[in-house]
């Protein structure tokens, strides 16, 4: 956390704190409905300004901005699933006017999908896409597992014709986007994706075989959708 997001998150929640303390001591009366949403607002904005990918925090924000609304009764419960729909149109509205589409080859440009980072003694690519659309293929490379994020953006991983490591984990998370996963027939692919709001549709093999190797999906989509052939 940078020092002007530090300043931001403590003197929000110090000026905060000083207040509710005076209400409680009867020193100042005003309404404190929804109180409780400082603790979704204040992250999220300080996020804003901390996090490479701000989506999250945007959407997170102005989430935390609309309960606080219904909490003061200034616009109603039963509407407020309307109002996150307009937010989450604007955002994806603005990422498409401002933020423009972008390709990745792994094979061809190793260094664009970032080097594998050691974790539990496997080698695990990280991705992360937003309000864009990215390319990956590993056909030729060793592939012993990644950790993917999507957050209004798509993310196609090409494992055609890849040294798939058996046991290889691909932890997903999912949100507002989609994601492509292809991999050969003779690969076996669980699936333990959770979803809300969301479908995996697999059309790959997804039954044991002698010599088949085994790649285990797991993971979370949210309001997106995710196939794998």
């Amino acid at each position: 956390m940078n020092r002007t997001s530090k300043t931001i998150g403590g003197i929000a929640l110090l000026a905060f704190g000083i207040v509710w303390a005076l209400e409680l001591l009867n020193v100042i009366h005003i309404s404190l409905e929804g109180w409780w949403t400082i603790f979704i607002i204040v992250p999220c904005f300080v996020n804003i300004f901390n996090d490479k990918h701000k989506t999250g925090s945007i959407i997170g924000f102005g989430i935390g901005i609309l309960l606080l609304l219904a909490a003061r009764n200034i616009i109603l419960w039963a509407d407020i699933w309307k109002y996150m729909i307009c937010l989450v149109a604007v955002v994806w509205g603005i990422s498409l006017l401002f933020f423009s589409k972008k390709s990745c080859c792994c094979h061809r440009h190793t260094s664009c999908s970032q080097e594998p980072i050691v974790m539990d003694g496997s080698k695990m690519h990280k991705i992360d896409v937003s309000f864009s659309k990215q390319d990956y293929s590993y056909s030729g490379q060793r592939f012993e597992g990644a950790e993917v994020h999507t957050s209004f953006g798509y993310a196609c991983l090409d494992l055609r014709g890849a040294d798939i490591t058996d046991g290889a984990v691909i932890t997903l998370d999912c949100s507002f986007g989609g994601m492509e996963i292809r991999v050969d027939k003779d690969v076996c692919v669980i699936n333990g994706i959770d979803t809300a709001f969301a479908g995996v549709d697999c059309d790959c093999n997804t039954q044991h075989a002698d010599g088949a190797k085994t790649l285990y999906l797991k993971g979370h989509c949210n309001f997106g959708g995710i196939e794998i052939k």
